[in-house]
């Protein structure tokens, strides 16, 4: 029975993603993310450019976040009965037609919001590759990348929009991310083609011995932790422009955030993510990410805005791989992964809103106080999951040693 065991893990490596499918996975899943990255922009460019009030702005983002909830549902729904590869084809398709359509639709404020669900879709579809990353043996340090990747392409176009805003107005933006996503069909062959396959030998765990109490807690870290993000980085924007700061001096803070925060902390996820202790970086980095909130809105000059901004997206890019890598060691098929991106996609749905409503009737003091509720609650879910989730890895562990034990014998 020893050879076996040894064959079965061979044939894990042998079904371990290529290289080039690892590149494929996060390509498509940095065209899905290109539009939240440059949200604070979108937000502020509706404003300046569209003449929409922000609370329109902000709906403007929810549409396209009730899109994503939305397609990640479906995603979770036929992704092991249609396979991850024809997922993503639709998916690519469903962005590009809501991006291109997008441009000429100013003049109808409904047919706006619709185009912005059916992009949504697309890219909440795109959650098939967040369960085949969260399904590999190294799944923070894969996450970790494709979060330096991303930032590296919301960074690139950040910096661009002032430049599409001045000769294509807000619809060059829409139309830059349906060209990503026209590239990354080419790609789509180095997909693998089915998600339970690739994942079934990979561990004893399924979605089904996943505890409810852990997919509860997964649920409400994730609902905190990205209401509150999201409630800041849709306004963020506004708030430069509070600080009085042009659009291209915002967009210039955005994408310095980018690559000076949030490449330093995917790097430093990427070469710490197994050293550093995961309840002390989630600490940390809430902290972190409530502090810079706040700070952001009290602040005097968009040079310490820029300062602040950089900081809350490095520990934002610091924490996500980090967490995502807990969500994969408590389930590692992938399946609690993806529901915690399903889930997270509801709450950045729900954070622009929120925040609409809270400046509408307050102020960005509420909304900063309200960020920071968000964060502490988010730290009190991972003080209860974390050490569920280190003895669900030791039980495990220890029940696959004796099964190993009971075969040799």
């Amino acid at each position: 029975m020893i050879p076996n065991a040894e064959a079965t893990d061979s044939h894990d490596r042998l079904l371990e993603p290529s290289a080039l499918a690892l590149v494929a996975i996060q390509c498509v899943l940095i065209a899905g993310s290109l539009s939240f990255g440059v949200f604070p922009l979108l937000v502020d460019g509706f404003v300046r450019l569209a003449h929409f009030d922000v609370q329109s702005g902000g709906l403007c983002i929810t549409a396209e976040m009730l899109g994503q909830s939305v397609g990640a549902a479906g995603g979770l729904a036929i992704v092991q009965r249609v396979g991850s590869r024809q997922v993503v084809i639709v998916a690519l398709v469903l962005i590009i037609i809501g991006n291109a359509l997008t441009i000429g639709a100013y003049s109808s404020f409904q047919w706006l919001l619709a185009l912005r669900v059916v992009a949504g879709i697309g890219c909440g579809l795109t959650v098939v590759c967040i369960g085949l990353l969260a399904a590999t043996k190294q799944a923070d340090r894969n996450f970790a990348i494709f979060t330096a990747a991303n930032i590296v392409g919301c960074a690139a176009l950040s910096a661009a929009v002032p430049t599409l805003f001045r000769i294509f107005g807000v619809g060059g933006v829409f139309g830059v991310i349906a060209g990503a996503a026209t590239l990354c069909l080419c790609i789509v062959p180095m997909i693998p083609h089915s998600y339970r396959q690739r994942t079934m030998h990979q561990g004893k765990a399924s979605p089904s011995s996943v505890p409810f109490v852990q997919g509860i807690l997964t649920c409400t870290m994730t609902v905190a932790y990205f209401v509150s993000l999201s409630m800041f980085w849709s306004y963020a924007g506004d708030i430069g422009a509070g600080h009085h700061m042009g659009v291209k001096a915002v967009s210039s803070a955005v994408a310095q955030a980018w690559l000076v925060g949030g490449l330093g902390g995917s790097i430093t996820a990427i070469l710490m993510a197994k050293r550093l202790p995961r309840m002390s970086t989630i600490i940390v980095c809430a902290i972190g990410g409530a502090a810079g909130t706040w700070a952001a809105i009290v602040v005097s000059n968009a040079v310490a805005f820029s300062i602040i901004l950089a900081g809350f997206v490095l520990f934002w890019n610091l924490l996500y791989p980090i967490q995502m890598g807990l969500f994969s060691q408590v389930d590692p098929t992938g399946r609690l992964a993806m529901l915690a991106w399903f889930v997270q996609l509801i709450a950045c749905a729900i954070g622009p809103a929120l925040g609409g409503f809270i400046l509408h009737v307050s102020s960005y003091n509420v909304l900063g106080i309200s960020c920071a509720i968000g964060y502490l609650l988010f730290v009190c879910g991972a003080l209860v999951l974390v050490p569920l989730a280190k003895r669900n890895l030791a039980r495990n562990s220890q029940t696959a040693h004796l099964n190993y034990r009971s075969s040799g014998m």
